[in-house]
């Protein structure tokens, strides 16, 4: 009976220790993020290196800038920006700029992102804030939430983003239509045929269609064959979603080119902006072997960082979820933004150190 009080007490001091402890997973151990490498690579390189820089902290279809810092360092590639912010944050601050002139009470809360990234880019100290990224997880779930209730409004947006996240989100679903179908014996009209897209393709060619869907293949005028869909489950279904928004945010502001069928080139303009530019193979900015290095090295960036959370908020950890689809939105988002990131820092990479034409063409504002 005497053991009671003390188990009790240990109990009690296990459950400060966690309810204490950091939500904070650190990222300095991850070489699968391979930022540090192209540091390294230009750290002799001063010219390179400031090209790099002025990259990073800017979208992809915008030409060159003048460095705004205006002085010479002795190391400029591990520069924050004024704002205290690692350069690869401002275009993402840039978007959310832009979403709060005309949606002041929505573009507030993508504010968050920015932090999380930053806290990703840090050089000395790279990391994932878990209590943050629960709240991109919200965030997303708003913004996909306003998709049902104003689409028409979404489609006439000045936002880039609000477009894409709206073009997104209906090729997951299928982007789905009926058309008439005619009456074989040609006695006229008779049904509809269901019609949807092939699912939403990333810039780098990869698709994502929404597991409930169960489309029909038109084999002939007297046949068709069905596919089956999969089972439709929360944590699937939950973790898409994340991705389908991510994507579309770090797209709307890293424009990193796309390849051929990618659903961000289907985005049309509007009258202020460009549109979203397409990897030319004629004209191509860096060459199809280091977008395949960007591709693999993005792809590997993400693997990390989601096995990385994923071991964390799942099973016996003090970051326990205990709630699967949480988890499952929690590792998506975390090494979507990997990717991201990794994808943008590489491609420049790559155009400043063997692009050149097309890094002429850039601070020239001209074609490459």
């Amino acid at each position: 009976m005497k053991r009671v009080p003390y188990l009790l007490c240990a109990l009690l001091i296990l459950l400060l220790q966690a309810g204490c402890s950091s939500s904070v997973l650190q990222l300095r151990d991850q070489l699968d993020l391979h930022r540090g490498e192209f540091r390294q690579k230009l750290a002799d390189k001063n010219e390179l290196a400031a090209k790099f820089l002025t990259c990073t902290r800017q979208a992809h279809d915008e030409p060159l800038g003048e460095r705004r810092d205006g002085a010479t360092s002795r190391d400029p590639l591990f520069q924050q920006s004024t704002e205290g912010q690692a350069t690869s944050v401002r275009p993402l601050t840039s978007v959310i700029d832009k979403i709060l002139q005309p949606h002041r009470d929505k573009g507030a809360s993508l504010s968050i992102l920015a932090h999380v990234l930053d806290d990703v880019a840090n050089d000395a100290n790279a990391r994932i804030d878990l209590d943050k990224l629960k709240q991109v997880i919200e965030v997303a779930r708003q913004w996909h939430g306003h998709l049902g209730l104003g689409e028409d409004q979404l489609e006439q947006d000045s936002s880039r983003f609000a477009r894409m996240l709206l073009a997104y989100n209906k090729a997951y679903f299928g982007d789905i239509s009926f058309t008439a179908r005619s009456d074989y014996a040609g006695a006229g009209l008779r049904g509809v045929v269901k019609v949807i897209s092939k699912g939403f393709v990333d810039r780098s060619g990869n698709v994502l269609l929404f597991p409930g869907i169960s489309p029909d293949i038109e084999a002939s005028p007297a046949s068709s064959v069905r596919i089956s869909a999969t089972t439709v489950n929360s944590q699937r279904v939950s973790a898409d979603l994340t991705r389908i928004f991510l994507e579309a945010f770090f797209d709307a502001a890293y424009r990193v080119p796309a390849v051929h069928g990618a659903t961000a080139l289907r985005v049309g303009p509007s009258s202020q902006e460009s549109p979203y530019p397409e990897f030319d193979a004629n004209h191509p900015m860096i060459s199809l072997e280091a977008l395949a290095r960007v591709t693999r090295d993005a792809l590997r960036a993400e693997a990390a960082v989601t096995s990385l959370v994923g071991k964390a908020v799942r099973g016996g950890s003090v970051f326990s979820t205990q709630n699967e689809t949480l988890a499952a939105s929690l590792e998506t988002a975390a090494g979507v933004i990997a990717k991201k990131l990794v994808e943008h820092e590489g491609f420049c990479y790559f155009e400043v150190t063997e692009g050149k034409p097309a890094i002429a063409a850039r601070e020239r504002n001209e074609p490459a």
